[in-house]
């Protein structure tokens, strides 16, 4: 695996090597006299991009092209068939966000499932931004760079922002809706069209420093761009590149909002005239304690005996080893207390960090020159480096009434004293509930290198006729470590000590009658207590996770378009092409994690292929133009036939896939545009779903069958029998443009339905565990386990063709530029998301819209900009807002209807409080001329440091909610 490494990096030096030594030649060029594009270079700017093509009005030029995304029409967005939004230069600079995807992220069609500040204690693609609109997943929004789809670059075969150079984004755009007939699979909630300034002329750089307001959080980055052309703007050269550190954040305690340690405390339903769940403030492990507490006794039946109210009760382990008192809160359940001892220690879960630490530096080069009208070609590479770091607990045993970690009479680490007590009352055994970090923190280390080649070209084929092509390969080399991580077979006979012949504590299995179970390399472990281990013990016990995994990516396309015939509106346009790819899979991990031998973050060796040809064909029929009738009406329509081929090993698996779309626009008048589409798409399962082999991992669940929180054995994995998903799409909406004296004032309004079937899914764990209970569907409860006595075991969350998805609502956006004299403007824009319902056939009658809490979406979120330039001064206040909602949609508070304590979905209260963030940022131009500019900036973020909702601790969906409090950034920008 290491060779691997190295091997990647060295290509990845090669790529950067050819991209600057490329551009260095370029920059030597002696310049000739520049001159207007010619009409190829046009020519060939327009066969890049999308295919859907049609005609804006521009000054009264009719004949102008302007191509976007999903056949809109003009940057602003607000003259095409389908909604789009899209994401300007203007407005990554006043937020000063340092990524592109966290410039998306502020979208409210956007769910940031995926950032520093949601990564908890689970390493899996750490440090990633990746982009999920509507809440449907980030595996059904599909990113294209220049409208080619970028290399998968992380473990569930999705695309990491933070490889993609901001200084070289012109702008995004975002279409959200379904559009699988123009771009193939995973279009299914959107399209994100990321477009590179590849004719960028001369350098540009930006630098700068973020803090918190405690002090953490401190954030470093650097940006650098520059480009060039030459032979009178036939040849283009452009190169970026950017570094951005990030050393993350404190846990929960740095922040005096997270220290009230509320939390969800469940409990028999109407028990003490409580509900089933309990939104509670101090919130303490009740049965798991750093140097361990006594849980449960056992007899020589084998018997256990809850220790509270026994013999043994209210004892815990002082880091000496000698016992010390336990004082119980109220309200126990077999995780958790109100009160009692343990305050301030969050250790459950470590006490993760509120934001990651990440570090990543990407560049990009991109060289093209036209050879003749007919032919222009170019060659690009990219390559992306990420790093996250997360920290974690290496113990978390339950103990009773789980099985727990079971320390016996003869143990020789336990207390004379405790040893007695057990002697003199019948008692063999103890149950030990234990939790902490005593052996070192469980951190991890996710590390991301995708590099990415490719070559294509573009021109004219005679009349109206064009085409373009393009070759690409990428490769994502993703590893993985965990230190610190128990070996749960080396543990369990480590921890199992008795006295050796020479009163030396030894492993029982080496010290018992049977030579058969013998281990060597066993050394006796004292969990008793805290830091009472011999570093042999602790070497034995615990170890490093490692997985080394590859994701490579084939593709390649070919397109022509063209104006074959005209009606009695205008042309007709056309455009239809083919399309390949092949994407591999391959993952190798070390061979205790083979084996699932780890507490947790197991993988197991996986790999497979999945391997596409497609073609495509699109129509736009103009029906109407200048007519007393309207304006302009125009048809348009796509197909896409796919066929699919999924390998792993010996099993093969084909299938057929079909999309279409059909779309109107109409204008009743030339300042108002009606629209709607119909589409059908589809979402192929991807090689993370389809070839990763079952894992075991653990989760903290709530069992409403027995009213018991326990530890239950998760096993997660793929499918490669899987279907594609279908999803039928309808957008309607509307957009305006204001004339005359309303000049510079937009407006859309677009209303959108998208059913998704057969949709894959590995249902949370939890939601597994209370369908079960709720309906006892028999599809549901196969992958639940319970043991003898009935508790809740294990839980399979596997990749299956299980649900009906639905999201629809309604996208506002306004926008209004109001010019105030010479370098004097104030511009205003508003986007806003209103979701009316988000369901899964899963829970059937459970609407998520307005659920805050982390499977659902918000009811309303709005986001607002208002911006004042004002010659060398500019001033922007941005504010976004999310709607109160419910804590969880399928639980009943005193809220809402049928409400009553005995029901075991009962809560005490369902509500969450609106929120309302506000930021502020400040530019002063330095140095203003037509050539040269610098610029200083800076930002404060949630300016008025609202604290999350009420109703969860530091811990918890920081997806909508910001849990870092107020933060600073300033620097410098310049171009020249």
């Amino acid at each position: 695996m290491a060779d691997r490494h190295k091997t990647a990096r060295a290509t990845a030096y090669r790529l950067l090597a050819l991209g600057s030594t490329a551009l260095g030649a370029m920059l030597s060029v002696e310049a000739m006299a520049q001159t207007a594009p010619t009409p190829a270079t046009e020519a060939a700017q327009q066969a890049e991009a999308p295919a859907d093509v049609a005609p804006q009005a521009d000054s009264g030029d009719e004949t102008r092209e302007i191509v976007v995304t999903g056949t809109r029409l003009g940057v602003s967005g607000f003259t095409a068939p389908t909604p789009v939004t899209v994401l300007g230069v203007d407005m990554i600079e006043k937020t000063s966000s340092p990524t592109i995807g966290e410039a998306l992220a502020q979208l409210p069609s956007f769910r940031p499932t995926s950032t520093p500040g949601t990564q908890g204690i689970f390493p899996a693609n750490a440090g990633a931004r990746i982009s999920d609109l509507r809440g449907l997943g980030a595996s059904r929004t599909l990113v294209l760079v220049d409208s080619r789809r970028f290399p998968p670059s992380t473990s569930t075969g999705t695309i990491d922002l933070n490889l993609i150079p901001t200084l070289l984004v012109q702008r995004a755009e975002v279409v959200t809706g379904g559009a699988s007939a123009a771009y193939g699979s995973d279009a299914v909630s959107g399209v994100i069209n990321i477009l590179l300034d590849t004719k960028l002329k001369g350098i540009k750089a930006s630098a700068g420093y973020g803090v918190t307001e405690v002090g953490d959080g401190k954030q470093y980055f650097a940006q650098f761009a520059a480009g060039t052309s030459f032979n009178d703007d036939r040849g283009h050269a452009v190169f970026g590149a950017e570094y951005n550190k990030d050393e993350g954040t404190g846990g929960c305690y740095t922040r005096t909002f997270c220290s009230n340690e509320v939390a969800d405390l469940t409990g028999v339903p109407g028990a003490d005239g409580r509900p089933a769940h309990n939104i509670t403030y101090n919130v303490r492990t009740g049965t798991l304690t750093p140097g361990g507490l006594i849980t449960a006794t056992i007899n020589a039946a084998g018997v256990r005996t809850a220790a509270k109210g026994g013999v043994l009760s209210g004892l815990q382990f002082a880091p000496n080893g000698q016992t010390t008192a336990f004082e119980y809160g109220t309200y126990s359940n077999a995780l958790f207390q109100a009160g009692g001892t343990g305050a301030g220690l969050n250790a459950f879960f470590g006490d993760p960090l509120l934001s990651i630490p990440v570090e990543r530096y990407n560049a990009l080069g991109h060289f093209e020159y036209e050879f003749s009208p007919a032919i222009t070609a170019f060659v690009e590479a990219s390559y992306g480096h990420v790093q996250g770091r997360t920290r974690g607990p290496e113990i978390r045993d339950t103990g009773y009434p789980t099985t727990g970690t079971v320390i016996s009479i003869d143990n020789p680490f336990l207390p004379s004293s405790v040893r007695d007590t057990m002697a003199a009352n019948g008692i063999v055994g103890l149950t030990l509930g234990k939790l902490g970090t005593e052996f070192g923190t469980m951190d991890s280390v996710s590390t991301r290198d995708t590099m990415r080649v490719l070559a294509g070209g573009s021109g004219e084929l005679g009349g109206s006729w064009k085409w373009d092509a393009y070759v690409q390969y990428g490769v994502t080399d993703y590893n993985q470590v965990t230190i610190n991580n128990r070996i749960t077979a080396r543990y369990a006979k480590a921890v199992d000590a008795v006295t050796g012949p020479n009163g030396t504590p030894v492993c029982r299995v080496n010290a018992d009658a049977n030579p058969a179970n013998d281990d060597p390399a066993c050394v006796a472990l004292n969990i008793i207590g805290q830091g009472n281990f011999s570093a042999a013990a602790k070497a034995y016990a615990f170890g490093t996770t490692l997985q080394d995994s590859e994701f490579t990516q084939t593709s390649g396309a070919f397109n022509v378009s063209g104006q074959p015939f005209e009606t009695w509106a205008g042309p007709v346009a056309v455009a239809a092409g083919v399309e390949g790819r092949n994407n591999g899979l391959k993952i190798q991990v070390d061979p205790i994690s083979a084996a699932n031998g780890f507490y947790i973050f197991n993988q197991t060796p996986s790999q497979g292929t999945v391997s596409v040809v497609e073609g495509y064909a699109e129509v736009a029929v103009p029906l109407l133009r200048d007519s007393p009738l309207g304006s302009k009406l125009d048809i348009n329509g796509a197909a896409r036939q796919a066929r699919y081929t999924n390998t792993s090993g010996a099993t093969k698996n084909t299938f057929d896939a079909t999309t279409w779309k059909v779309g109107l626009t109409y204008s009743p008048f030339s300042w108002m545009l009606l629209r709607a589409t119909q589409s059908r798409d589809i979402r192929a399962p991807n090689t993370s779903e389809l070839f990763t082999t079952p894992v075991g991992g653990l989760a903290a669940l709530t069992d409403t069958k027995t009213s018991t929180q326990v530890f239950a054995q998760l096993f997660t994995g793929g499918n490669i029998n899987l279907r594609p998903e279908k999803a039928k799409t309808f957008t309607a909406g509307m957009t305006l443009q204001g004339e005359g004296a309303l000049r510079g004032l937009r407006f859309s309004a677009d209303y959108y339905n998208v059913i998704i079937k057969d949709a894959i899914a590995s249902l949370g764990a939890q939601v597994i565990v209370d369908t079960c209970n709720r309906t006892n569907s028999a599809e549901i409860c196969a992958l639940v386990t319970r043991d003898s006595s009935g508790l809740l075991q294990s839980v399979s969350v596997l990749q299956l063709n299980l649900n009906e998805q639905k999201v629809r609502g309604l996208d506002f956006e306004a926008g209004y530029n109001i010019p105030l004299g010479a370098d004097r403007a104030l511009d205003l824009r508003v986007l806003t998301t209103h979701t009316i319902d988000f369901t899964n056939s899963a829970l059937p009658g459970i609407n998520r819209a307005g659920d805050n809490g982390l499977s659902g979406v918000p009811s309303w979120v709005v986001d607002g900009i208002v911006s004042l330039d004002w010659e060398r001064v500019g001033i922007n206040l941005q504010g976004r807002y999310i709607s109160k909602g419910k804590i969880d949609a399928t639980l009943v508070g005193p809220e809402d209807e049928g409400y009553s304590i005995y029901l075991a979905n009962s809560i005490n209260t369902n509500r969450v409080p609106s929120r309302f963030y506000t930021n502020l940022g400040a530019t002063f131009q330095l140095i203003d001329r037509p050539a040269n500019k610098v610029e200083l900036f800076g930002n404060v973020y949630n300016l008025f440091n609202v604290t999350p909702p009420p109703y969860w601790n530091g811990n918890n969906n920081a997806v909508y909610y910001d849990n870092i409090g107020r933060r600073y950034r300033v620097g410098i920008r310049a171009s020249f």
